[in-house]
């Protein structure tokens, strides 16, 4: 019987260590040497195959990789159509939103996408810029330029089109932001003929599961206290949960355990509130998975 083996893209860069972490927490070990260009996995049954995003994209629509973790906005520069398994987000927990944005001195005289008319445009996502400025009816020149482009505003360029994470880089660097382009998310994803494979597409969906899990763990921990049962009702207005908090009644007491999941940085508004309204034995524990 031939071995079943699922061909998996991996891409490095700035989310190396994050899929790592990821990984790990789901439950693999998994190495990636960026400078020999592996990846070592303990999964028999997955190889994965390193390489920027750019090169992964494609081979995945052109079916030599199976799936692979790439961005929406990666995809769209490459026109690689693909089957998205699972969202993972800005997939680092320090950016709440990942944009590709158009930007210009705060000095310029450039306020909206029509004062770009004319002008020269520095990105690392040509096709993008271009769809953009097709759809605006806007003829620019477009220069590919691949890091640090916020530096060479004015002097290589009247404008960029640029990823803004947070926005401090482009803040530093005294650029506003004059259009969003789109909202960009790191996706665990797939071709058509691959999930047309029950084996692979049952293994893409437990990956994607337990990396969606493992994230979702990282954002969020367990919570548990005591309470008394004239309190109890008044703290469910101030208890944040995925559902609903498992409560059990503590024997021969008129007391009750409570048993909940909040997100991580509400906690720390959470945990005063808890204590102010006569809540004891409060515990705080980390969660390595949360499967919804």
């Amino acid at each position: 019987m031939q071995k079943k083996v699922l061909q998996l893209g991996i891409p490095g860069r700035m989310f190396k260590e994050r899929i790592e972490i990821l990984f790990q927490r789901a439950g693999y070990d998994i190495k990636i040497n960026e400078q020999e260009a592996t990846i070592a996995i303990d999964d028999p049954e997955i190889h994965c195959f390193f390489a920027r995003a750019k090169e992964i994209a494609p081979l995945i629509e052109r079916k030599i990789l199976d799936a692979g973790i790439v961005s929406k906005s990666v995809a769209i520069e490459t026109n690689s159509k693909l089957e998205e398994i699972t969202n993972l987000g800005t997939l680092r927990p320090e950016w709440k939103e990942s944009r590709i944005v158009v930007g210009a001195l705060k000095t310029s005289s450039i306020k909206s996408p029509k004062g770009l008319q004319g002008k020269k445009i520095i990105t690392r996502v040509p096709n993008i810029t271009e769809k953009f400025l097709k759809e605006n009816n806007i003829k620019a020149t477009i220069e590919f330029s691949d890091g640090a482009n916020e530096a060479k505003i004015p002097e290589f360029a009247d404008a960029l089109v640029e990823y803004a994470n947070t926005g401090e880089t482009l803040e530093r660097h005294g650029i506003k932001i004059i259009a969003e382009i789109m909202k960009d998310s790191v996706m665990l994803t797939s071709n058509k003929t691959a999930l047309e494979n029950p084996w692979k597409k049952e293994k893409l969906e437990n990956i994607g599961m337990l990396l969606k899990g493992a994230q979702l763990g990282e954002e969020m921990v367990g919570v548990m206290f005591h309470v008394s049962n004239t309190t109890l009702k008044n703290i469910y207005s101030i208890l944040p949960a995925l559902k609903k908090p498992t409560v059990t009644p503590l024997r021969g007491e008129n007391w009750f355990d409570v048993l909940t999941v909040v997100n991580r940085k509400e906690l720390r508004e959470l945990l005063p509130k808890l204590q102010e309204k006569g809540c004891t034995d409060i515990i705080e524990f980390p969660l390595n998975k949360i499967v919804l």
